[in-house]
């Protein structure tokens, strides 16, 4: 080839072809680590370590993982104000009201549903047949009463006044809710009124229901019905009633209580307190009892303060 000729097509291949070998030969610099694919081989086999992907493993997810992957990582169980929103409120309850009893209850023999531990011993009874009962269950609270009084009077409510609650402070003593103009004394600051009686509706409107102590005590939140929450015997004598607990609270884990019925009676206005040492014609209401929801519902692991 004679200087200044122009190479043929054939030797310029053979010189790209020593330079393609030679490039390959010593290895590609870092700057090049991407191929375009049209240079790769079809039979070439490509592997990639799953490392690489940025996406963490669940089990490592933590607080810098993407949002997806840290909501998966955490546990029902462990979910905390720190956990985000969406696995707070998909968490399941951890409500821990104890199982309890749950009596049928129909208006039929109703006290025969509670075994003997649910039994209360009553202080200044009407008569010696006067008999009250109180359980509850993870969703509802149970109470009922037996007295000559629901027979002679269908208008003579049972009251219970309970302060329920997570936390319970000292207690302060407070008034009840006035009926038959009479205004019982409560010994703690109640947070909810169940009064209930055999006959709900006098003619002005239902009277059975969870009150609330706003407006002493007049705002019913709450209206309990008969034959669904309220429960009176064919003889007059026996009313029962269940209240939710969303009723009272939502999952109090404490409850003090005191009930009586208001008998309106000169000399006898109220009758079959709870506790026995409950004294709802004093102002400072006497005894109640201190119950740990969380723990078996037999009376005698109440603790009467």
């Amino acid at each position: 080839m004679h200087e200044g000729a122009t190479p043929s097509y054939a030797t310029r291949m053979r010189k790209t072809s020593w330079l393609l070998l030679a490039f390959l030969a010593l290895g590609c610099p870092r700057r090049m680590e991407t191929i375009d694919a049209a240079f790769i081989p079809p039979d070439a086999v490509v592997r990639v370590d799953a490392a690489s992907f940025d996406t963490p493993a669940t089990q490592d997810a933590g607080l810098d993982a993407p949002s997806d992957a840290g909501a998966d990582a955490f546990s029902p169980l462990d979910v905390g104000l720190d956990a985000p929103e969406d696995a707070r409120r998909d968490a399941p309850s951890l409500c821990t009201i104890s199982i309890g009893g749950s009596p049928r209850l129909d208006g039929t023999d109703d006290l025969a549903e509670y075994p003997v531990a649910q039994r209360l011993t009553l202080g200044a009874p009407l008569n010696a047949g006067d008999e009250a009962a109180i359980t509850w269950n993870a969703t509802h609270f149970f109470a009922t009463f037996v007295s000559d009084a629901f027979r002679d009077d269908a208008f003579e409510p049972v009251h219970f006044y309970v302060e329920a609650s997570s936390i319970l402070l000292a207690p302060v003593a407070s008034a009840g809710k006035e009926y038959a103009s009479l205004t019982a004394g409560v010994p703690f600051s109640a947070t909810h009124l169940i009064a209930v009686r055999r006959t709900s509706d006098s003619g002005s409107g239902g009277y059975n229901g969870v009150y609330s102590p706003a407006g002493s005590w007049v705002t019913r939140t709450t209206p309990l019905s008969t034959g669904t929450d309220v429960f009176a015997s064919a003889d007059g004598r026996t009313v029962s009633v269940r209240v939710p607990w969303s009723a009272l609270g939502g999952c109090p884990t404490r409850m003090r209580l005191v009930a009586h019925l208001v008998h309106a009676e000169v000399a006898n206005e109220w009758k079959a307190t709870v506790p026995s040492t409950h004294t709802p014609w004093m102002a400072s209401g006497g005894g109640f009892y201190d119950i740990d929801l969380t723990g078996d519902p037999a009376v005698s692991g109440w603790l009467v303060r």
